[in-house]
């Protein structure tokens, strides 16, 4: 395996364009293609699939698991374990994205999860994103990054268009019970649901932390649904008062040793990209 200063660099600024912009305001998402290229993504994909297939050696057989466990096996902060992925994680061309979407001057990690939905893998229940952050008024946004060519079939996102405005839902966590209630929800207020298509590796959607999504199941038989995701937030967030027990458990596992009123900014939450920052 190559050593981190070996792999591709990925601070090169991406060309976004005004209409990617006001499509990520209005609509709560935004399909970026080429984000990354074939080579770029490739050398990181090796390391991200290695240390997701050993992890996923902790779960158990298909057939025991939950709806949740059935969509994806989820590896979380890679970039801790492994300096090379550390610099995928931290690119500031994601990053710098990530900022100008927002319309923020600079963002910090959350954390990265590689979300690998199997071949035969179940289906991604409706939810939001930010109902497990303690991050209430802060901008927040997911980069979700197809590591190989995706198809609709291996299940790619569907996003509920401008769901983002109706901001916090209460605590639901990903589970049947939030795919019954939001599926009524979309309905009843008549949003229309987009999914993102096919898609290349390196392409990515970025969707808002409030924005109602999830995905259909892998009808593949024999292809892994390689993703990986990496969730930013304002670089001047201040830490809420968790209200919820998944808030305090995120509260106490991404912000260690913070507290409600802190900024968001413990060791886990460096600095991605800030504008006017070499």
């Amino acid at each position: 395996m190559p050593d981190a200063q070996s792999l591709p660099s990925l601070d090169a600024a991406y060309d976004l364009t005004s209409e990617d912009i006001q499509a990520f305001q209005t609509n709560g998402f935004a399909l970026l293609r080429s984000l990354a290229s074939n080579d770029e993504v490739a050398a990181y994909r090796a390391l991200i699939t290695e240390a997701t297939t050993e992890f996923a050696k902790s779960y158990k057989p298909f057939e025991e698991r939950d709806t949740y466990g059935k969509a994806f096996i989820q590896f979380m902060n890679l970039w801790t374990g492994d300096e090379r992925i550390r610099r995928y994680t931290l690119a500031k061309r994601f990053g710098q994205v990530a900022a100008r979407l927002m319309g923020v001057r600079g963002v910090r990690l959350y954390h990265d999860q590689a979300l690998y939905k199997e071949a035969g893998g179940g289906h991604t229940p409706w939810h939001q994103d930010q109902q497990y952050w303690p991050l209430d008024g802060v901008k927040c946004v997911t980069m979700w990054m197809p590591l190989v060519d995706v198809t609709v079939d291996m299940g790619t996102l569907n996003f509920a268009t401008g769901s983002q405005a109706l901001g916090y839902l209460g605590p639901l966590n990903i589970s049947d019970d939030s795919d019954d209630r939001l599926e009524a929800l979309i309905a009843e207020r008549g949003f229309t649901v987009v999914n993102s298509g096919d898609m290349k590796a390196g392409d990515a959607t970025f969707h808002d932390g409030w924005t109602i999504h999830g995905a259909p199941g892998n009808l593949s038989k024999t292809t892994t649904r390689e993703v990986m995701t990496v969730i930013y937030i304002d670089a001047d967030a201040v830490i809420t008062h968790p209200d919820s027990p998944q808030r305090a458990n995120d509260l106490a596992t991404w912000f260690p040793g913070l507290h409600p009123g802190s900024p968001a900014a413990s060791p886990l939450n460096p600095i991605v990209y800030r504008e006017g920052q070499a």
